[in-house]
């Protein structure tokens, strides 16, 4: 296993690889979503130790989730939102 570091992230290159196939995503993208100035970020209900992050990229809205480890954040997963969680960024950006 080893881990990748790219400026102030993380993640495991094999995760990574797996997460690029199921979900055709990947982490140099999802730290576009963890960027973007408009990003919203939750608490994780299931993972309290993890963030999840609604943010604007290239290839449109993706859900990253993520965690702090020391200095950096890893990146546990990323994919495309959902058309449900979609409408719910949309419904957040214009109040």
């Amino acid at each position: 296993m080893w881990t990748v570091v790219e400026g102030d992230y993380e993640w495991d290159e094999q995760k990574a690889a797996q997460n690029l196939a199921k979900h055709g995503v990947t982490f140099p993208e999802a730290i576009l979503a963890l960027e973007d100035l408009g990003a919203v970020t939750v608490a994780d209900v299931v993972h309290h130790d993890r963030d999840v992050t609604f943010g604007l990229t290239p290839k449109g809205l993706l859900v990253v989730v993520s965690t702090e480890r020391g200095e950096r954040t890893r990146i546990v997963s990323a994919r495309k939102a959902t058309p449900h969680e979609t409408r719910n960024y949309q419904a957040t950006r214009t109040r």
